[in-house]
């Protein structure tokens, strides 16, 4: 008999975690966590998960991105702070993202959780 291995990634595996049903929910998580390596990936996912909900816009560059807004929504942003406010739009952005992702990982292992229950 062969082997067949699949790849998924992360979204493609939440998608297809989401639409089994209860019973094959169990049947899938048990398959997962009797392996202790993905026990301890699962683990550490779920620290990393807690901990990006934690993270915050340091205060400082709040600071500056909120004076570079005020300053866009007056006109009177020059180039150099145009530039310096692309990129600090683009890492709070960035931020925001990564505690969507790290809130649906949550909310998946909350599942999980409560099908053991």
């Amino acid at each position: 008999m062969s082997v067949v291995e699949i790849a998924l990634t992360a979204k493609q595996l939440a998608d297809a975690y989401s639409q089994m049903s209860k019973e094959e929910r169990r049947s899938f998580l048990r398959s997962v966590f009797d392996q202790p390596a993905h026990q301890q990936a699962a683990l550490e996912l779920l620290i990393e998960a807690q901990a990006a909900l934690k993270r915050k816009f340091p205060p400082s560059k709040q600071r500056l991105l909120d004076r570079l807004l005020s300053k866009n929504s007056e006109g009177k942003l020059r180039s150099s702070e145009q530039k310096q406010l692309e990129r600090l739009m683009a890492e709070y952005g960035e931020g925001l993202i990564e505690k969507a992702r790290a809130k649906y990982t949550l909310k998946l292992a909350q599942q999980a959780t409560d099908l053991d229950s």
